[in-house]
């Protein structure tokens, strides 16, 4: 895969399919869909307020103008609200090819022992509960064809220190998604991206050796395309990294 224009040029035609992205409404979020606004594909972006739906499409201008672009408002954080979505959007769009849950972002206070309990459960109960709760409500409905994938952070595998309960969060993520992987064998496709500093609206020091929203996009909309390609982890520490992530999934195609 030759990478041009940092990579963007492999961003995949998804015509006909349709993609469910969780956390749209982000920093990284808004970069995946930026590269998802590519893929001629139906992307639905639930979102639990008509605030942060506002702020996304201003920040987006013209390209928010898709038609391919849609729109749900609802909250998905308890076992009970996620199915409630699931069967919400299955009603109004039929079956779902993809599910991206890009759910969370950055914390930093203090050692782990003065963490107080309302930040445990913010950063670490809260967002560990959405994406079970997503998974458990998503990962029934997909079929070997479709895709379930997970945004995490290399601060799961690497300790991070005053962000340890995000280093938590994470770990407990990329667990997750090699757990279901296990248990669906070859039924399911999971993926979980291990990322690390990503380029993106709430970095304003921006570098250009780090990752960037719409980079990770791109990479997603592979595994999307490619249902040869099975469940794994996507570890994309840095652009230095994209390379050879791309050979592993070209030799997966290959195969």
């Amino acid at each position: 895969m030759e990478i041009i224009d940092e990579g963007l040029n492999l961003i995949q035609d998804l015509s006909g399919q349709k993609i469910v992205l969780f956390g749209g409404t982000g920093s990284v979020g808004e970069g995946i869909l930026r590269s998802y606004l590519k893929t001629n594909a139906k992307i639905i972006v639930p979102s639990r307020s008509e605030k942060s739906k506002d702020k996304l499409l201003e920040i987006l201008g013209e390209v928010g103008n898709s038609k391919n672009l849609e729109f749900i408002i609802g909250d998905y954080s308890t076992f009970q609200s996620a199915e409630e979505m699931a069967e919400l959007i299955t009603d109004q769009y039929g079956s779902i090819d993809h599910v991206i849950a890009c759910v969370g972002g950055w914390w930093i206070g203090g050692p782990f022992w003065t963490v107080s309990e309302e930040a445990w459960q913010n950063q670490f109960v809260g967002l560990a509960t959405t994406h079970a709760a997503l998974a458990k409500a998503w990962i029934p409905r997909l079929s070997r064809e479709n895709s379930y994938q997970i945004i995490s952070g290399s601060s799961g595998t690497h300790p991070v220190a005053k962000s340890g309960i995000v280093s938590m969060q994470h770990a407990s993520l990329i667990m997750m998604a090699e757990v279901i992987a296990l248990e669906a064998a070859s039924e399911k496709r999971v993926f979980v991206f291990v990322l690390g500093v990503v380029n993106s609206r709430n970095r304003p020091a921006h570098k250009p050796y780090w990752i960037t929203a719409e980079q990770v996009g791109m990479v997603s909309s592979i595994l999307a395309k490619e249902n040869s390609i099975p469940s794994q982890v996507i570890k994309l520490s840095d652009k230095a990294a994209l390379p050879g992530v791309l050979d592993i999934l070209e030799k997966e195609i290959e195969k």
